[in-house]
């Protein structure tokens, strides 16, 4: 009885691994033709019935090759990762090739980060990283070790990204940010200037805004305030990274006893245009620049205003993040409501807003997007590729890929909302020992602590949007009655006199 039984069953084994390897030829041979979208079912057969890994892996590759080749590159990708995944050796000879084509996919539509990690779960030796391939893999190792802040190892792998990867602009930008927090500024400015001049595509203008405002930092550091306002000028007044801007040039001002520029900023980023975007440090700033010119009314306004704008926050924040601190996916669909579903955000819309402009969620969104348009595709296919059951494997995957973009981006997302938090409370720990200290009649020695430079930057005189002021050239004051002219933003400049000692006048343009 036993022996029948095996009998029936290596006879089965045989006919599926037969009945395999003829789909094989035949998908192949409709491949050659460039009949993509035949073939793909038919490859997606064989690698149903496959019996032996061979069998497999040619399927495997054969439906990868198939679907790069009919334009849905992320359903490819899930078959080219599939092999990757097992890492090269004498039984996976198809590693190079997948690997090299996973990069060639990213480089065209990103495969995301939550993908590409799980293609390098197992170790590989470099050397057999194929050519094509050696970009993409030493970027994305060498940011994984980046978020672990292994900066060390990510060092490593990041300068190991060639001079015309895609991701080389990207790498030399964290390279940048390595030798910064290593204290060696000049190799920073070197990485920063790097991957100004080679960013090239879609996603450039964002990345040399990210450069510029690090290599404004840098200098900033160095308290050599005016080449850092220089940098700071070069972020463009329609991005997202402008306010950011004004905001970090306000400290490096006030720093140089420009109280009246600190203050012009200031006046921008507190506008209407701007309720919902999230910078309550310059309540603080705003408060002590008003100390140093001993203007202690306006001193009380200032934190008065700090803790009834962001009062609301605290209470609700809190409850948001326990709330979705299980679900991060729940959390990304948040913050996407309120980026792109004109939801207000109640309480914490200065949280979402801030967070729908990072990078976190720019590759979240992109990636989902693209899954979506890919799912729209599939849906057009030919019949035979439901009957198979490609399109609910394809549907499936597509699902589950946008969920781990989501779910990575949400817990991201929510990290830096804890930080927020811890942030805020931070800040309104500030407000008290300032107004405490005023208070008491520590005026002279809580403006001693403010640390204000010395720097020869003092000389340069500034007008409006960081430009210094040429030598001859005139500017006109007119009395200010707090309106906020559009046109006009970034390049307020408040005109009053310190009372420590003595009266001023009250203008400001």
């Amino acid at each position: 009885m036993l022996s029948k039984l095996n009998q029936i069953l290596v006879f089965v084994f045989l006919a599926c691994s037969s009945i395999a390897v003829a789909d094989l030829r035949q998908a192949e041979a409709l491949m050659v033709k460039k009949d993509y979208m035949n073939a793909a079912p038919i490859f997606y057969q064989a690698y149903s019935l496959a019996r032996t890994q061979m069998e497999r892996s040619r399927a495997e590759l054969g439906l990868a090759r198939t679907l790069e080749a009919a334009g849905l590159e992320y359903s490819a990708s899930k078959y080219f990762s599939l092999i990757a995944r097992r890492g090269p050796g004498p039984g996976n000879p198809f590693f190079a090739e997948s690997l090299d084509a996973l990069g060639r996919i990213n480089d065209r539509v990103s495969l995301g980060r939550s993908h590409v990690v799980q293609l390098f779960q197992k170790e590989v030796d470099p050397s057999q990283v194929p050519g094509k391939a050696r970009g993409f893999y030493f970027y994305f190792k060498g940011i994984e070790a980046f978020d672990r802040k292994q900066y060390d190892k990510a060092q490593e792998f990041l300068t190991r990204v060639t001079a015309g990867s895609i991701d080389y602009p990207k790498a030399q930008f964290h390279l940048g940010v390595i030798a910064n927090l290593n204290g060696d500024s000049a190799r920073a400015v070197s990485a920063f200037e790097r991957a100004i001049s080679e960013a090239k595509g879609p996603e450039s203008s964002f990345l040399k805004e990210q450069a510029n405002l690090n290599l404004a930092r840098v200098y900033y550091e160095k308290k050599d305030f005016r080449k850092s306002m220089r940098y700071y000028a070069e972020i463009p007044r329609r991005s997202d990274n402008w306010l950011q801007a004004m905001f970090e040039s306000s400290w490096a001002f006030f720093l140089i006893q420009k109280f009246n520029n600190t203050l012009g900023n200031i006046h921008t980023l507190h506008s209407p245009f701007f309720e919902n975007r999230f910078f309550p440090e310059t309540y603080i700033l705003q408060s002590i620049t008003f100390l140093r010119l001993c203007r202690f009314t306006q001193v009380k306004k200032s934190l008065s205003e700090f803790r009834e704008r962001y009062k609301g926050i605290f209470r609700s924040l809190s409850q948001t993040i326990n709330e979705n601190q299980q679900e991060p996916a729940k959390f990304y669909s948040l913050v996407k409501n309120y980026r792109v579903g004109g939801r207000d955000g109640g309480d914490i819309a200065p949280i979402l807003d801030s967070l729908s402009r990072t990078d976190t969620y720019r590759d979240a969104s992109y990636t989902i997007a693209a899954a979506d348009s890919e799912t729209s595709k599939l849906s057009r296919a030919p019949s035979s590729w439901r009957s198979t059951g490609l399109i609910d494997e394809l549907n499936d995957f597509l699902s589950k890929k946008k969920f781990a973009a989501a779910n990575d981006s949400g817990k991201r997302m929510l990290n830096n909302a804890r930080n927020s938090y811890s942030y805020l409370q931070d800040l309104s720990n500030q407000t008290r020992f300032i107004n405490l200290d005023m208070q008491l009649g520590k005026i002279d020695k809580l403006r001693g602590e403010l640390n204000v430079t010395q720097s020869n930057d003092r000389t340069v005189n500034f007008i409006g949007g960081l430009q210094e002021l040429e030598v001859g050239q005139d500017l006109e004051y007119w009395p200010f009655e707090g309106e906020y002219w559009e046109d006009e933003l970034g390049g307020y400049v408040y005109n009053l006199d310190s009372k420590c000692g003595a009266s001023g006048s009250a203008k400001s343009k």
